[in-house]
């Protein structure tokens, strides 16, 4: 009765509401709505589906997992590699993995590299040479923050082609060669960030080491889709292209 139909439309009023005549339409019309991870799919079914029935099916569907902003740690949180990556590594190739799901996301990249590990741990720390580390890097001025963190140093790091300024704090970690970092102030792309870098010794490659890049991101709404693909893809990757040409960098101070 009208009363029980009053009833369906607030049990399932957050999600849809269908009257019983919608209902009609779309069995005459052959289509089946329901949702399968996520998705609206269509399949041509005939028999109409009651509004009760139709919301035990969104129910019960499985939730998207949204991916949530990653927190510094004291010490690093590597991903796990899977086997092809790792024979990728050993081949000399770069490993890069990402995801952006409804603006938050993530993204690393990891190479193995015949270098002395001191040497990429200077490069990595003297912030004042990102412009000539990194391209996309055109300015990296240290400044004065607010709070003073033992161990921190913060900077204005000015990103090319989009004039993205970025103020981050580093964390760095001399014992560990490990730098985490988050960002102290919102930008017109960024609400949030944070990531780390790391160069990881390898006993089993004498010689080698594993260099890894990590960044989280939470992108502000509306933000177009250039920007998007140049913050996660196209960034991640500029951000590590210096690995490859490490053996014919100069050595560099520590930046202290």
């Amino acid at each position: 009765g009208r009363s029980g139909r009053a009833m369906r439309r607030g049990v399932c009023g957050v999600l849809f509401v269908l009257s019983p005549l919608a209902v009609n339409a779309l069995g005459r019309a052959g289509v089946r709505l329901a949702h399968q991870h996520g998705q609206l799919i269509r399949s041509n079914v005939v028999r109409p589906r009651s509004v009760s029935t139709i919301c035990r099916l969104t129910a019960e569907a499985p939730a998207v997992t949204k991916p949530s902003l990653w927190v510094p740690t004291p010490e690093p949180e590597l991903p796990k590699l899977l086997d092809e990556e790792i024979q990728q590594l050993l081949s000399g190739l770069r490993v890069q993995r990402q995801e952006l799901i409804d603006g938050v996301g993530n993204g690393f990249a990891v190479q193995d590299i015949l270098v002395d590990a001191d040497h990429v741990w200077q490069c990595m720390r003297n912030f004042d040479g990102y412009p000539d580390l990194i391209g996309t890097v055109k300015r990296s001025t240290p400044y004065e923050p607010e709070l003073e963190v033992h161990d921190t140093m913060c900077y204005n790091i000015l990103v090319s082609r989009i004039r993205l300024q970025l103020n981050v704090r580093f964390h760095t970690d001399d014992e560990q060669k490990y730098i985490y970092w988050t960002l102290e102030r919102p930008s017109w792309v960024l609400a949030d960030s944070s990531g780390f870098w790391y160069v990881q010794e390898l006993e089993e490659r004498p010689g080698y080491v594993r260099v890894w890049f990590f960044a989280a991101v939470l992108l502000k709404a509306r933000v177009p889709g250039f920007v998007i693909n140049l913050v996660s893809n196209l960034g991640l990757r500029k951000a590590c292209s210096w690995w490859e040409d490490l053996q014919h960098l100069p050595a560099v101070s520590d930046g202290r």
